[in-house]
């Protein structure tokens, strides 16, 4: 039959315009695409690369779950064999998986975590394993109250868009009562950032929201957050300030959850989780698809103690099992923990000289292969800028390398590639994204010049791609700085 007519035929028969008119006709309009404007046709996909149609390679930044590389060999291959021989989950009672893949499975990832990680439950997406995280500890505390970072966003079920600060902006939706928001402690756009005092002022900012939580809607049930805010644009918070909040939790009988959906599986280069690289231990980590590579399916590891306060059935089948060993054999096996620590160290040490040459970089962030870069008007002023950040993920496309916006504002890029990345494809993305600042930069002037001379016409503005909003050239001295959003919050409590 032919793919045309819906048939079984190789669907690469199509063109990108007959994909795109499919796309219209069944996708819902909330599945965004990538590049709305100017969508790829990802036909296939290797290591750190994507393929499209008329095949041209491009650097993948922004997948973030295939931390081993696309389509890894050995993840293919086991993932085809185990598939080929048993499929079933065998959830009977009493019955036995055969070569008990799934324990040796919980045996190895347990080997990567301290000792009070005992248990593993395994779900679907990271988003059920939020959610089970969170029934966890509401069931093991009996409390409901939960305390979170502003700008976090933990996944689109309802129980977490409850307690995503991100969800109530979007939504519009007024936070629930027994939901207490803390100031992210980001030392760029926050309100401290001085290195040697930002972690205990920020500390007490958060103990003071605390202590007015449990004052007026009663205990703390956990406190669920990134290690490494990816959500709120890759902001690491100030050494030791992360220590303080969990003791501050524990103090008051809360547990700690870690949501490593997207910082973990190595990401952080210097250990297999980022609640390690930052000297922390919580009580529950959640984990996402990079468990498997992309393959469906995560995890809620934690004791079994507070694991106990469930009775359902959490397994992962053969599957899943298979294909996460062949994960953590892969990233054992060729060093990609030591690969993203090398090649992260490089992309942030180039992207920070890029940083002195260009105007329009405010802050460079990170560890590991999770770096964020600050798109701004002015490094004065730290003002957002969003209009600059899609221009240049477009024009990086257009150079084959495909990037993020993230953070409140959209003006944060985002660079998570696997974890298999080169150092000559850290040198690519760092010469494009000089390029495309340069010519940003050429086009600032010519916008500039209209605006003050009234000598070029809309048409030729629009040319260069850049019509600005009419507060692009406030003053220096006008506090534009787009700091995070607003500790309206704390009325709320």
């Amino acid at each position: 039959m032919d793919a045309r007519s819906g048939g079984c035929s190789d669907g690469d028969s199509l063109t990108r315009d007959q994909t795109l008119l499919l796309r219209q006709k069944y996708i819902s309009g909330t599945c965004q695409l990538h590049f709305g404007r100017s969508p790829l046709k990802v036909v296939r996909s290797s290591g750190p690369y994507l393929y499209d149609d008329d095949g041209f390679r491009y650097i993948d930044c922004s997948s973030r779950v295939n931390n081993v590389g696309h389509c890894h060999p050995a993840t293919v291959a086991a993932a085809a064999s185990q598939m080929a021989t048993l499929t079933s989950p065998l959830a009977e009672p009493g019955v036995m998986p055969a070569e008990g893949i799934e324990e040796r499975y919980c045996q190895r990832l347990l080997e990567t975590l301290p000792p009070n990680f005992q248990t593993c439950l395994f779900t679907s997406s990271g988003a059920e394993a939020n959610d089970l995280a969170l029934q966890l500890a509401k069931m093991y505390t009996k409390r409901r109250d939960v305390v979170v970072i502003d700008g976090s966003f933990h996944g689109a079920v309802n129980s977490l868009l409850e307690i995503s600060p991100k969800a109530f902006k979007n939504l519009h939706t007024e936070k629930k009562p027994w939901v207490h928001v803390i100031p992210c402690p980001d030392r760029y756009r926050g309100s401290y950032n001085d290195a040697s005092t930002a972690a205990e002022k920020y500390f007490i900012d958060a103990k003071n929201v605390i202590d007015k939580a449990v004052q007026n809607s009663g205990p703390i049930a956990c406190f669920i957050s990134e290690p490494v805010f990816v959500v709120y644009g890759v902001v690491v918070p100030p050494t030791g300030w992360l220590a303080k909040i969990y003791s501050y939790i524990h103090e008051n009988g809360g547990l700690i959850i870690a949501d490593e959906i997207q910082t973990g599986m190595g990401r952080s280069g210097s250990h297999y989780w980022a609640f390690q690289a930052l000297g922390v231990v919580p009580d529950i980590i959640t984990i996402g698809k990079p468990i498997g590579n992309g393959h469906p399916f995560a995890a809620v590891i934690t004791s079994h103690k507070i694991a106990g306060c469930l009775k359902a059935n959490y397994r992962c089948g053969p599957v899943a099992a298979t294909i996460g060993l062949s994960v953590l054999c892969v990233i054992e096996e060729e060093h990609l923990l030591h690969n993203a620590t090398m090649t992260g160290k490089l992309l942030k040490e180039e992207l920070l000289t890029l940083k002195k040459k260009h105007k329009h970089i405010g802050d460079v962030r990170g560890i590991g292969l999770m770096i964020g870069v600050d798109i701004v008007w002015c490094q004065t002023t730290k003002k957002p800028a969003p209009e600059i950040a899609e221009k240049i993920s477009y024009r990086l496309k257009d150079e084959f390398v495909i990037i993020a916006n993230e953070g409140e504002h959209g003006n944060i890029l985002v660079l998570m590639p696997p974890l298999c990345l080169s150092v000559d494809d850290v040198s690519y993305i760092v010469s494009k994204l000089d390029k495309i600042l340069t010519e940003v930069e050429v086009v600032d002037s010519h916008a500039i010049y209209s605006i003050l001379s009234n000598s070029l016409p809309d048409s030729t503005q629009a040319e260069y791609g850049m019509r600005w909003p009419e507060d692009q050239l406030e003053s220096d001295n006008e506090d534009s700085s787009g700091s995070s959003i607003s500790n309206h919050y704390d009325s709320m409590d």
